[in-house]
């Protein structure tokens, strides 16, 4: 389907807004209509590192000291979540519940595995030890593996004894760390300030402990063992300023002057640049080995050696064998010219490394130009599905395969152009790095990007679309959002959103937000809510009455506005947090009822929705069309939802469960309408106005009965969900249930569902209803 697009003027009120919550913003219009947001010309001006995307997060050295042979110490600003090391250090307790901190933070960013495997640790060891460290694989973080580790607990204000004696303890936690690193055969850990923050242990103290801790540990250790770097990483300045003064302290001075990693390539080196609105090309001098941005592009030959060559060599050299392990692992049968083959950066200072294949002795002339292009755009493409945000790029082609480097640096160039136009992502870097001692290939590069700026300032200042690099409207200086999304239905509901969440009358001290994952929200966000309230100034109430959940935020309209963005995002995480378990929860349940072989079928067969044709002679399209006509309803739109898992588990349970003689209707809002494409329905996404017949998922025979139901949640249209409902053995409801009532006096043998005399089922699992059809529906305005 084609991409529609709208913009939105913003006034200074919203401006201040966006200012504050320019990502919390954007990431529930992603989570909740599928829309990407575009902010121009205004300022990102977000309070704190929990209210801003890990993309804005880049981990910068502060301090680096070899201060033995095969160790160095260095000293990190960063986001431990995202530190490309062997190994992360988690300031754990002493039954390893991930609840709060920095231990929460890495197990959420790791997956539901890291709690999983230290429960199991737990469960077969015991609670540890003061001073223990344990080994966990690391998920889905960038590391290895993540080393638990149990520092000391203090009371609030300790005693010289008590901070003695803590002291020790804190320096066997650091020991054990190390000894664990060298059995592993680790070459870099990254280690937090342990104890420092919910265990009370003073900052400075820490600080000296942990540094004097590594220099002993640099005298004792043996002069043979492999190279080791210890970086000392936190996210707060005061961390990383005691963890800098103690170094300086006890280590001497810094070897090299600090200088930022693991985000963007520097600029500052750049000897020609180029503004393309979201992207922007630096040409840069340097040894693309060398380079830390997300992505390193190298080039290969279809043998896939990355010995022959200068820059896969270079790449080889510093990355370590394991790259060309990786890349011979990963790729099978007859190499084409055109491949791009992603692997890990091993011991480079990036994510990711795409090895292309230019071309060879086969492709000459035209055909070489093409794949060049195709190379380059396709490595931007696949870098912006990721979400990188900087990239370096070699010139291709112009060392074994002798291409002309006026015209590599015509083809790289217009690529990047060309990507530019139609990307929409946040700010990508993208960096040409060329060899210091390539005078003539940093020349073809510089003119062309010199004479590729001034003709796009000529075209921009003359207000020309020729070019196609602009619409009209896109070059605008004022503020604005620009929003994109693959229908105009939810275009139109973004942007009712976006005027709803960045207005509100100077009269109105208080906005309600419904959404039952409130009673999903972890321990670690309800201190972000307590953060919020100071933050903006709000009182922050959250409630849970007769089935409908939510929150309620008073105070001043610019603090309220602001907290709502912020608590939206936050349960735009929980729903999806939800989603994920109870995808989890399906699988482990296909897994008992399926061979290992039809469940690697299934994993393959993700939900889909397919657009019905309303103007097609199929009968039962003509009835329902016909049939919400009768209830004053348009249909606007109708998809036809393919869950192949949830259909398998429905089929299941029919065979000991009879269906409803027809299909039944559930009306949700739009956010949910995915949701339950991906996990069926559920108690959270579509609580009615009164639950009277239990606290169950409810539906109704008739589309026109919904709206009684359900409440009007003043969304720009209304969506049904047509659904096969395995209701079987039915009584009447009350309120009071949560299960369906007994049968007889047997305790396990339940009805299956409830109802009442207005057409009203409610079933109590989500698996006894599969969803068939999302139906998008317009009201019919009445005139007197």
């Amino acid at each position: 389907m084609e991409e529609t697009k709208d913009l939105i003027p913003l006034q200074p009120p919203e401006i201040a807004i966006l200012k504050r919550c320019r990502s919390a913003f954007c990431q529930v219009l992603q989570e909740e209509f599928g829309c990407t947001a575009q902010i121009h010309n205004v300022e990102d001006d977000s309070l704190s590192p929990f209210l801003t995307s890990k993309a804005s997060i880049v981990s910068e050295i502060k301090y680096s000291k070899q201060v033995a042979r095969q160790l160095k110490v260095s000293v990190w600003k960063g986001d431990l979540t995202n530190h490309k090391v062997d190994a992360v250090v988690n300031p754990a307790n002493e039954h390893l519940n991930h609840g709060g901190g920095l231990a929460l933070a890495l197990s959420l960013a790791g997956g539901y595995m890291i709690q999983q495997m230290s429960n199991e640790i737990i469960k077969h060891k015991g609670k540890l030890l003061t001073g223990e460290a344990v080994l966990t694989p690391a998920g889905d973080l960038p590391c290895k593996m993540i080393i638990h580790a149990v520092g000391p607990c203090v009371s609030r204000s300790p005693s010289k004894t008590e901070l003695d004696s803590a002291s020790q303890l804190l320096n066997n936690t650091i020991w054990n760390i190390l000894m664990k690193v060298d059995y592993e055969r680790l070459e870099s850990v990254a280690i937090p300030a342990i104890s420092s923050g919910l265990f009370n242990f003073p900052l400075p103290k820490c600080a000296d402990v942990i540094v004097k801790a590594l220099k002993l540990y640099s005298e004792k250790r043996n002069p043979g063992a492999r190279n080791l770097e210890v970086r000392l990483v936190n996210i707060d300045d005061p961390s990383v300023q005691h963890m800098e003064r103690a170094c300086l302290q006890f280590l001497g001075p810094s070897d090299t002057k600090p200088k930022q990693n693991q985000g963007n390539s520097s600029a500052q080196s750049s000897i020609a640049s180029l503004n393309l609105g979201n992207v922007t090309l630096h040409l840069k001098k340097g040894a693309i080995e060398n380079e830390r941005t997300d992505v390193i592009v190298n080039t290969i030959g279809a043998d896939l050696d990355l010995s022959s060559g200068q820059v896969s060599a270079a790449i080889l050299n510093k990355a370590g064998r394991r790259i060309q392990e990786e890349i011979r692992s990963l790729k099978f049968g007859y190499i084409s010219e055109g491949d791009i083959i992603p692997t890990t950066g091993h011991n480079l200072d990036c994510k990711e490394v795409y090895h292309t294949v230019c071309g060879s002795n086969r492709a000459t002339g035209k055909m070489v130009q093409q794949i060049l292009y195709s190379v380059v755009t396709n490595c931007l493409e696949i870098a912006s599905s990721k979400s990188h945000s900087s990239m370096s790029f070699p010139a291709l082609g112009t060392g074994n395969l002798g291409l002309d480097k006026d015209e590599v640096s015509h083809i790289m160039t217009n690529a990047v152009v060309e990507f530019s136009k139609n990307y929409k992502g946040s700010k990508m870097l993208i960096y040409f790095v060329i060899f210091p001692k390539d005078t003539q290939t940093l020349k073809a590069f510089e003119k062309k990007i010199t004479s590729t700026k001034g003709r796009l300032q000529n075209t921009s200042s003359t207000n020309s679309k020729s070019s196609g690099f602009q619409d009209s409207q896109d070059v605008t200086t004022e503020p604005n959002i620009e929003l994109f999304a693959s229908s105009k239905t939810a275009i139109r509901e973004a942007k009712r959103w976006c005027y709803e969440m960045l207005h509100l009358s100077s009269s109105s001290q208080c906005k309600t937000i419904y959404n039952n994952h409130v009673v999903h929200l972890s321990q670690e966000d309800h201190k972000k809510l307590m953060t919020l309230q100071r933050s903006f100034g709000v009182i922050i109430t959250e409630f849970i009455k007769e089935g409908k959940g939510g929150v309620i935020i008073n105070g001043d309209p610019h603090g309220i506005l602001c907290a709502a963005l912020e608590v939206e995002a936050m349960l735009c995480k929980a729903q999806e947090d939800f989603a994920r378990d109870e995808e989890r929860y399906m699988w482990a349940d296909l897994e008992q009822m399926f061979p290992a072989d039809e469940i690697e079928k299934m994993s393959n067969r993700l939900y889909k929705k397919t657009a019905i044709d309303l103007n097609m002679k199929d009968s039962e399209v003509k009835q329902r069309v016909k049939t919400f006509e009768k209830f004053g309803l348009t249909i606007e739109k109708m998809e036809k939802i393919e869950n192949y898992a949830l259909n398998q588990l429905f089929k299941l349970n029919s065979k000991r469960i009879k269906p409803h003689h027809k299909p039944l209707y559930q009306r949700v809002k739009a956010q949910f309408c995915d949701l339950i494409c991906r996990v069926g329905f559920q108690r959270e996404y579509a609580p009615p106005k009164e639950q009277a017949c239990g606290a169950g998922i409810y539906f109704t025979t008739e589309a026109d009965e919904a709206f009684t139901l359900w409440e009007d949640n003043g969304e720009e249209y209304i969506y049904f969900i047509e659904a096969q409902v395995l209701t079987g053995k039915q009584t009447s409801g009350s309120t009071d249930l949560i299960v369906p009532p007994l049968i007889g006096t047997d305790p396990l043998v339940r009805y299956n569902s409830v109802m009442n005399k207005k057409g009203i089922h409610v079933i109590f699992n989500g698996q006894h209803a599969y969803p068939e059809r999302i139906i998008t529906c317009t009201e019919k305005k009445s005139f007197i």
